[in-house]
Parts: structure tokens; C-alpha cells; sequence
């Protein structure tokens, strides 16, 4: 029998899956991008409000640290902005998953192998095992990606 996931789907609920771009806008680059973090704040209003179920991976987190070290002016600063950005995002209903097995990624990599960024592939493949319908994201390059999974943005949620 197939291991299930934690955050299995147990009703209609909209699921979806958050990537790094959308979770470094609503807290590392939300003065310089108002726009897209105002669209964040909407629809994690929603999250919070469990209207919709929202999940991210250990690799989204990580990808939101290391964006904190590479743009900061300091590693101490940089420390402390990633840090900052973890914590805003773990106070929030968003669900965090582990990151995908090799084994997984092996076993759904033909599926997503239209991803052009194949960084990404892992997002969707955890998208994918954990019962969502949509990947959230500003990267364009997700629009590649099969039927089980479509892609979106932020305001496609605020509405």
C-alpha cells in the first residue's frame, strides 16, 4: 500500500501549493514589490481563514533563506532577514511538507519534465504527491506543466 501524505486531501477544499517567489514576496521583498505582496496578503488572509489549504516544502523554506543571504548586505543581516522571513511564514496556517525523495523525484520526473527550470521540478513533484490542483507561483515557466497540476498566481485567489 502507498504511503499517504499527512496533509491528504479530505474534502473539496482548494489545495495549493506555494513556491518560494510567492513566500519571498510576502516577506523579504514586499516594500519594493507592493503590488504582489498586497496579492500574498489577500490570499494568505484566506489560508488563515482555512478557506483554502495551502502546503510549501522544506526546499521552498530553504530557497527564501538563502534569497535573505544572497541579497542582504551582510551575512549577519542576511542571517537575521532570513530568519525574519521563516518565522513570518511558519506563524501562518501554511502547511509545510518535507522535501521530496529521491525516490520520488526518479519515479515523477517524466511527468514534469516539461518544467524548463529543473530546480523547480521538485516543487511540482511535491505539489503533486500532496493532493494539490494548483502551484502558486510568479515563475512563468510553471505554465509547462501537466494537466494533473495548473498553475497560478497570488490574485488568482483574492477574488
Amino acid at each position: 500500500m502507498a504511503e499517504r501524505s499527512p496533509f491528504e486531501r479530505e474534502d473539496e477544499t482548494l489545495r495549493l501549493y506555494l513556491d518560494s517567489t510567492v513566500l519571498i514576496a510576502y516577506t523579504l521583498t514586499r516594500l519594493i514589490e507592493k503590488e504582489r505582496h498586497a496579492d500574498v496578503v489577500a490570499m494568505i488572509e484566506k489560508i488563515n481563514a482555512r478557506e483554502i489549504v495551502a502546503l510549501t516544502s522544506f526546499y521552498a523554506l530553504h530557497e527564501v533563506l538563502v534569497f535573505a543571504l544572497r541579497n542582504a548586505p551582510s551575512l549577519n543581516h542576511g542571517i537575521w532577514l532570513g530568519k525574519d522571513a521563516l518565522l513570518q511564514i511558519l506563524q501562518t496556517e501554511i502547511g509545510v511538507l518535507p522535501m521530496v525523495t529521491r525516490e520520488e523525484r526518479i519515479l515523477n520526473a517524466r511527468m514534469f519534465s516539461a518544467i524548463k527550470d529543473s530546480s523547480d521540478v521538485a516543487h511540482a513533484i511535491s505539489a503533486y504527491l500532496n493532493g494539490c490542483q494548483f502551484l502558486v507561483s510568479y515563475d512563468k515557466h510553471f505554465e509547462d506543466l501537466p494537466p494533473a497540476l495548473e498553475w497560478k498566481r497570488p490574485e488568482d485567489f483574492t477574488g
